[in-house]
């Protein structure tokens, strides 16, 4: 299971819609949506290039390059 952290920087953190679906955009499976709007964090499936999936986002909930920090974390199990 991997997950990405989309953080506030210059908007809020875009909603639990929006993330997951630039996720399904993006080639990915989204899974559970945590967070409040400084932060959320989206788990996930699938290999799912973050360029693509940040710029979905941005286009989705229209954002800016520089309204949110993303923090990735792709994992696989050993």
């Amino acid at each position: 299971m991997s997950f990405v952290k989309v953080e506030k920087n210059q908007s809020s953190a875009p909603s639990e819609a929006d993330m997951k679906k630039a996720m399904v955009q993006s080639g990915g499976v989204p899974g559970e949506v945590t967070g409040n709007n400084t932060a959320r964090t989206l788990t996930y499936t699938g290999l799912v290039n973050h360029t693509v999936y940040e710029n979905k986002l941005i286009e989705i909930a229209r954002g800016r390059r520089t309204s949110w920090n993303f923090v990735w974390a792709d994992a696989q199990a050993a």
